[in-house]
């Protein structure tokens, strides 16, 4: 109860922001390329949550953080739908079905390879800024369900608010504020439930999207080994985004 509180406390303050301000926010493109970026669980999204924001009709979005690999597809400007995997692990889990026979493979193996290898994600726009104050989205990430609201507001020199509630690993519910310092260029602050992330997204190209952030900064303190830090507090990643009708 206490974190759907927390959840609706943070939802009001993106309502109260959107009736007090002057003018709706407009995204500029260069933003709006930014917001096709997969996070690292997914679904497009920040640094390790989902966004309200959707890759758009028929565009693919696909991308690479640490060793997770992902692809989304939007679908009609309102479903995103998509898998991820942990790419550096694939080989190695498809190496007991390569004796098998074709037969063998489609009866019952092909089946449990998918199951353990790939997961899944959706999401669905319920509200968007363009034609309404705020951005709303549901969606599903494994198994764990949540719903997420976002404002971006040109008015306050590009700033971007965001809070989300749900189950799972979201039961915590999580929030955060991203802004704009330069066309094609933003900073990332936000809380995933578990840890406080911060980092830095770039547009490379219309289509090319880099991100450079650090995770769980409230731990750093608690690891010794400089290897430790840079495998569990540092990422790096890639999205490329394309339209593919």
């Amino acid at each position: 109860m206490f974190q759907l509180k927390t959840w609706f406390y943070w939802l009001g303050i993106l309502f109260y922001l959107s009736l007090s301000a002057t003018a709706w926010g407009k995204m500029d493109q260069a933003t709006r390329y930014l917001e096709c970026s997969t996070s690292l669980r997914g679904p497009t999204g920040w640094i390790n949550i989902p966004s309200a924001s959707l890759p758009g009709s028929g565009k693919l979005s696909a991308g690479i953080h640490l060793n997770y690999a992902k692809v989304n597809l939007g679908v009609w400007d309102i479903f995103e739908g998509g898998i991820y995997f942990e790419a550096d692990q694939l080989g190695d889990r498809f190496k007991p079905y390569r004796n098998l026979s074709r037969w063998e493979l489609v009866e019952k193996n092909i089946p449990a390879f998918m199951r353990d290898s790939f997961r899944g994600n959706a999401k669905l726009k319920l509200l968007d800024q363009d034609w309404a104050m705020i951005s709303l989205a549901g969606g599903i990430e494994e198994q764990d369900y949540y719903i997420v609201a976002q404002r971006f507001m040109s008015e306050l020199s590009r700033v971007t608010l965001l809070a989300g509630w749900g189950t799972g690993r979201f039961e915590k519910s999580f929030f955060g504020f991203s802004k704009t310092i330069f066309s094609g260029a933003e900073i990332i602050f936000e809380y995933d439930g578990q840890g406080i992330n911060f980092g830095l997204r770039l547009l490379l190209a219309p289509n090319l999207i880099l991100d450079l952030a650090g995770r769980n900064l409230d731990t750093v303190g608690e690891v010794q080994d400089l290897g430790e830090v840079i495998s569990g507090h540092l990422l790096f990643g890639i999205t490329y985004v394309e339209r593919v009708w």
